[in-house]
């Protein structure tokens, strides 16, 4: 009985567990868009490296990794899913336009994603 309950309730949980660790990634990747928006510093980042791959769902996806220097001279990295002509657009070791919060710097974003993000809080 109790190996019965434990095959039903172990999917159960695991699938629960993914969607919620998705819906809270969402969430914080939100807010800190929401911070760039009203805290962001405009600085030119560096091409680290560019990555495309196909996953199983069948559309390319396409990642920038890039670095950065912040106000105080530290230095940070983020990686960013872009679309493919923002992809095209840059080289390794090439420079890119990005945005990083004032008050946590190891929040960044591509400039274009800042500038939709302002868009749509405008719109909204």
């Amino acid at each position: 009985m109790l190996e019965v309950l434990l095959a039903i309730l172990l999917p159960i949980l695991l699938v629960c567990g993914i969607i919620g660790l998705i819906i809270y990634q969402a969430v914080t990747r939100g807010y800190q868009m929401r911070e760039l928006c009203d805290h962001g510093v405009e600085t030119t980042g560096v091409i680290r490296e560019k990555r495309s791959y196909n996953p199983q769902s069948g559309s390319r996806r396409y990642k920038l990794a890039y670095t950065y220097t912040d106000s105080v001279g530290a230095s940070h990295s983020h990686t960013s899913v872009v679309t493919s002509s923002v992809y095209d657009q840059h080289e390794e070791g090439g420079p890119i336009s990005v945005v990083y919060s004032s008050r946590t710097p190891s929040i960044s974003a591509p400039l274009y994603l800042v500038e939709q993000s302002r868009d749509a809080l405008k719109k909204g």
